[in-house]
């Protein structure tokens, strides 16, 4: 489970990243929110969570400024901006602390997934992933893992997996995060792309219908996905 830290001086915004965004379905926890960027810089410094998403515009210090401050003092983060604003000078400042992503408000849910999806990949490079079978010593989640990997092209959530083994959400989650240092959504996401890199070595087949094999009813979302994973689109992956 990779932790989250969400500043925004607006309360109803704050309270809206909070309650709808699906952070523990995609292996992440929220560790803690400030509406003050001041109070917010200590908090932050002082919890040295995975991840920071921030407001630009923010009475006293502003998002680029918390930005730098944080990283000054040592913090390893990645950084998303949610702001209302996408001038060029804010954006660029932004990318030259290495920021990891901008979002612009209102926060559209299909921006937040796919940002979500690749701070998984990020992640999960930061901390690579451990090898199942020989550091686990739960079987249950053993038997778990195996019907992922079998069952990955369908529509798999922690809501099915917790009534079919009889684990919690919550428990769930911390399997993967124990043992494989990363979340069923980029676990899956793994499988899928890794299968997708196979499937695509044929050149006679058709993008739509390795989609479809890998889990993905949607083309753009299969194509978003893998291009945010390997750097190229499929067809170009296909042409290699």
């Amino acid at each position: 489970m990779y932790s989250v830290y969400l500043v925004d001086d607006d309360t109803l915004i704050l309270e809206e990243l909070i309650n709808v965004v699906p952070w523990l379905d995609n292996g992440f926890e929220i560790v803690g929110s400030q509406t003050s960027s001041e109070l917010a810089l200590e908090e932050i410094v002082f919890l040295a969570p995975d991840v920071v998403f921030c407001d630009l515009k923010m009475p006293g210090i502003d998002g680029n400024e918390l930005i730098k401050r944080l990283k000054d003092a040592g913090v390893d983060a990645e950084f998303v901006m949610i702001s209302a604003y996408d001038s060029f000078e804010n954006v660029r400042a932004f990318f030259q602390q290495s920021g990891f992503d901008y979002i612009l408000k209102p926060v559209n849910n299909d921006d937040i997934q796919m940002v979500l999806e690749k701070l998984l990949v990020r992640l999960s490079d930061k901390k690579p992933a451990k090898d199942t079978e020989t550091l686990t010593e739960n079987p249950g989640f053993n038997s778990l893992i195996a019907y992922v990997d079998e069952h990955y092209a369908e529509k798999l959530t922690l809501d099915m997996l917790s009534k079919r083994f009889g684990f919690s959400r919550n428990y769930i989650c911390g399997l993967f995060s124990k043992h494989l240092n990363t979340s069923l959504s980029c676990y899956l996401t793994k499988l899928r792309m890794e299968h997708a890199k196979e499937l695509l070595s044929d050149r006679t087949k058709l993008i739509k219908e390795v989609a479809v094999s890998c889990g993905y009813s949607e083309y753009y979302h299969f194509f978003r996905v893998f291009k945010s994973y390997y750097g190229i689109s499929p067809k170009e992956m296909q042409e290699t």
